[in-house]
């Protein structure tokens, strides 16, 4: 598991964005930033503000997420590319699927921040059935590629947000 401070090999250099990913243990957020700032570094501490959203378009999810007050960032998903995702194991009733948000430092790979959500059960039930389906569904990496250029070429990351319905707000 990562820790505050750790180096990570792979994360050094990266290309600023952010990845969203899901396995059996639940999701993660992995942001990076190439050298935060101290108030970047600040807005994904405990206590500021998080809001995630996600919505469909030709068929790809598209993940949006609100940080402290940093600008909307989207991320795609697609339940084929998740290695570790082998299974669905709903919470129960009162619970939400768990989400690691991870801060890097892109220029040099360093974990600046972590931090463990609880999303609501409401937006939970909601991924997880537009997960599910999307798994049933015949997958072409050429393709998911394809419609993410179409995606990004089309509408900016604002728009992207403004069409997602679901959401849940920390």
């Amino acid at each position: 598991m990562y820790q505050v401070g750790q180096i990570i090999e792979k994360f050094i250099n990266h290309n600023e964005g952010a990845l969203f990913n899901m396995s059996d243990e639940g999701a993660s957020l992995i942001v990076f930033f190439n050298n935060p700032t101290e108030n970047e570094v600040e807005q994904f501490k405990s206590g500021h503000r998080f809001e995630i959203r996600f919505t469909e378009l030709y068929g790809v999810i598209m993940m949006t997420f609100k940080i402290g007050n940093l600008s909307w960032m989207d991320a795609p998903y697609s339940p084929h590319l998740s290695k570790n995702l082998t299974k669905f194991s709903f919470p129960d009733e009162n619970h939400g699927l768990a989400l690691t948000l991870i801060f890097v430092d892109a220029s040099t790979g360093e974990i600046k921040s972590l931090r463990l959500l609880g999303l609501s059960s409401h937006f939970t039930k909601k991924f997880f059935g537009v997960v599910m389906e999307q798994k049933t569904k015949e997958f072409s990496i050429r393709e998911y590629t394809n419609t993410l250029n179409k995606i990004y070429s089309t509408y900016s990351t604002i728009q992207i947000e403004k069409m997602s319905r679901e959401y849940c707000k920390l």
